[in-house]
């Protein structure tokens, strides 16, 4: 028997036992590709993807869906697009070839979930001892395999294949058939079936949300429900839209409901039953024209920008957003964590339904636990037991004007480095780190763990409840080396100047020489700031001030000429990172595809030299930001860009001449036109916003936004009436005198009394 024969016995025996337990599995093929190849084209799934005389063109063919195959190998030709692996969320295949050199965890956790049950995972590697010794995570990886007997390991060099045919019948069982009306295979997809329709039946602006893990028939639920809505209104012009972040995805959802609705009939992207129709639709043309229907479902929820799912629920009263929440999607937990606070805002009594019980595959899938434990999708954060935390901080913060330089007493938070050795040596600690990081960050990946325990220029700390071995988890920070010393070279610098490359892990030397005309840029030692996350139940209350601290004191003992980060800018962030000491260098021109928000580059210098350059960042990003709000800025709330000019510098700022004061004064007594001294309005409030005596509180905060809307961010009278409750262009007017009036009185006073 040859060792494809062999193969083909041993996958023969070995696929039937995955689908008679109702399961996914994992095969590694660890040796050289053209022997996998030689292997995986005995079968006859493999073989028919790979067979390119079908006369079907090679990535829409519909024996794609039978075997995906993804990677950068030139002899196992890729069916998934590199980047575009995330469009097969929601579609199901038999067979999955993943050959990658990057061995790309973000796309290997997401296919997974497209696997059906009795499938198998095919990952081809080279020598394991080699990855071994590069890569910590796939270490980790690896002995996680190890400890599962459901997942097989097949080397090269020590190929033996046994027929397996032992005593036990191998027979496969029948589908699994439903229990539950409807044709719901769990009381908890029934029950999800009729939340849905009760979103359509019951008040509006109620928005059910529907989450769960893959395989649990969310999807199916909602095509269930959509199938009964439409049955019950085929006499009615009855309206319901679907959308996602890919046709493609909705392709269970389709599926399911041509089961449930036998008589429909489709057309484009439009499925109609007597007068009521199901219509596709892109979620930025739902935005983009708002239109009349009588529900509107989302599916694959997460995999669809924050910003874009709260412009929906703006626009349309009676929603469902159906999601996984484990982090295929990439987008981490921002659904659970950002969009929720969303919902709580603008419909505070929308409805949650989460699904537990797995429906395409059994419990304790081996394949589903090997990429939660892996990717640590399933990382609990810990409860803390430390309490009154808040007071220690504060007093010993605030004793002697003391700012945490005796922190580390025996009952006091301890700052500590940790390795990457060290988590790998402690899952225990390594799932409490990951968790406290995925909280704080919506965009959070299975790529970051990667990153965490195999970049070399990555750092972590992390700050406990004390120096004690059975101290709590505080806060968290991922760091990350870079410019001078790691790694790179003039011809990189070069490449980056000439627009030529974009250097991986050098973000702050790149975008302040790329974007802010530093020419030395690669000449300085910087510590960015990736994460940096507080736990929940010790929040706001300074612990996170308390770290940054500490983090700088730790920067400056290495060396390191500047701290800095880059996130998307909102009030709150920003206001955190500025009262750090950090100044803005850069706002980006285009929107965060994920979260809506313009990306802020902030940063801080740590010795003479490099102050004075954060000094120089910071005046060049003020003088062209007026002219910037115009276009480019345009979008920038008006919180935010209050908040940016109170950070100006009172030098850089045109003067006021005296005849711009006796404007301004004349419109304050009601002497002059709006018009004909805006611009002398303009400069005062720019003046106005630096001045000391000024209270940010939010009496005072409210009338000062409408001036900056109005007079800096050039909105017209109409938007800026509607967008702060006035009644038309006289109140605002209004508004904007008695606003002065007032400022200038306050002023003047506050002369006499100092």
């Amino acid at each position: 028997m040859t060792q494809a024969q062999g193969f083909l016995s041993w996958f023969n025996d070995y696929s039937k036992k995955t689908l008679v337990n109702n399961e996914r599995r994992l095969v590694i093929l660890s040796g050289c590709e053209s022997w996998a190849m030689s292997l995986l084209l005995t079968i006859d799934e493999v073989k028919s993807a790979l067979n390119t005389d079908t006369g079907e063109d090679f990535q829409t063919s519909s024996l794609t869906a039978q075997c995906l195959i993804y990677g950068d190998s030139p002899i196992f030709p890729a069916n998934v697009q590199k980047k575009r692996y995330r469009d097969k969320l929601g579609s199901e295949s038999e067979l999955i070839i993943f050959v990658d050199s990057e061995f790309t965890i973000d796309a290997f956790a997401a296919l997974s979930g497209t696997l059906k049950a009795g499938g198998i995972l095919f990952l081809v590697l080279p020598s394991l001892e080699n990855i071994f010794e590069q890569s910590l995570f796939f270490k980790r990886f690896y002995s996680l395999i190890s400890e599962m007997s459901n997942h097989a390991i097949i080397t090269e060099s020590k190929t033996s294949f046994l027929s397996n045919n032992s005593d036990l019948s191998i027979e496969v069982k029948a589908s699994a058939t439903s229990a539950y009306p409807l044709g719901c295979f769990t009381e908890e997809q029934y029950c999800a079936v009729k939340a849905v329709e009760k979103v359509f039946s019951g008040h509006r602006k109620r928005p059910l949300v529907l989450t769960a893990d893959r395989g649990r028939g969310k999807s199916s639920a909602l095509a269930i429900a959509c199938a009964q809505l439409m049955k019950a209104h085929e006499r009615d012009e009855f309206s319901l839209i679907i959308t996602a972040p890919d046709i493609q995805a909705l392709s269970v959802f389709y599926r399911q409901l041509k089961q449930s609705l036998t008589s429909l009939k489709q057309q484009g992207n439009s499925i109609t039953f007597g007068k009521a129709r199901l219509t596709f639709m892109a979620v930025d043309q739902l935005i983009r024209a708002p239109i009349k229907v009588n529900l509107v479902l989302v599916d694959e929820a997460a995999a669809i920008p924050v910003y874009l799912l709260e412009q929906l629920l703006k626009n349309y009263h009676r929603m469902v957003f159906s999601s996984t929440v484990h982090g295929y999607e990439g987008a981490g937990r921002g659904f659970t964590l950002k969009f929720q606070k969303i919902l709580d805002r603008l419909c505070p009594q929308w409805v949650n339904l989460h699904l537990n019980q797995p429906i395409r595959w059994r419990e304790n899938d081996p394949l589903e636990q090997l990429v939660f434990d892996a990717c640590l999708l399933n990382a609990e954060l810990p409860i803390l037991k430390t309490k009154l935390i808040s007071h220690s901080l504060l007093s010993s913060e605030n004793s002697s004007g003391n700012r945490g330089d005796n922190l580390n007493t025996p009952d006091e938070p301890a700052f500590k480095v940790i390795s990457a050795k060290e988590l790998i040596a402690d899952e225990v600690l390594l799932q409490q780190v990951f968790a406290v990081l995925v909280t704080a960050h919506y965009q959070t990946k299975p790529s970051d763990l990667q990153l965490l325990l195999d970049n070399p220029q990555v750092q972590l700390t992390c700050l406990f409840s004390s120096k004690m071995d059975n101290a709590e988890i505080l806060a968290v920070a991922l760091l990350m080396n870079e410019g001078k010393g790691d790694g790179v070279n003039d011809d990189d610098i070069r490449a980056v100047k000439n627009s030529e490359r974009r250097l991986r892990n050098q973000f702050l030397p790149q975008s302040l020489f790329s974007h802010c005309g530093f020419e030395q840029a690669f000449n300085y030692h910087y510590l960015r700031i990736m994460r940096i996350a507080v736990h929940p139940q010790v929040q706001q209350q300074g612990i996170g001030s308390q770290f940054m601290r500490h983090i700088e004191s730790m920067a400056k003992d290495q060396g390191v000429d500047f701290i800095g980060s880059s996130f998307g800018v909102n009030p709150e962030l920003l206001s955190f990172w500025l009262n750090a000491g950090f100044s803005t260098a850069r706002i980006g021109f285009t929107k965060d595809k994920a979260s809506g928000e313009h990306s802020a580059l902030l940063i801080k210098g740590l010795a003479v030299k490099s102050e004075q350059e954060q000094q120089s960042f910071e005046s060049n990003f003020y003088q062209s930001f007026d002219y910037l709000l115009l276009e480019e800025y345009k979008t920038l709330t008006t919180e935010l860009v209050f908040l940016l000019l109170t950070q100006n510098v009172r030098e850089d700022l045109s003067t006021l001449s005296a005849r711009g004061i006796a404007n301004v004064q004349a419109f304050s007594r009601g002497e002059r036109l709006y018009s004909s001294c805006c611009y002398s309005l303009y400069l005062w409030l720019k003046h106005d916003l630096l001045s000391e005596t000024k209270c940010h509180s939010a009496e005072v905060l409210q009338p000062s936004l409408v001036l900056i809307a109005r007079l800096i961010q050039k909105h017209d009278s109409d938007s800026v009436c509607q967008q702060f409750g006035l009644t038309g262009k006289k109140m605002l007017n209004k508004h904007i005198k008695d606003y002065v009036y007032l400022r200038l009185n306050t002023a003047i006073n506050n002369e006499e009394v100092n």
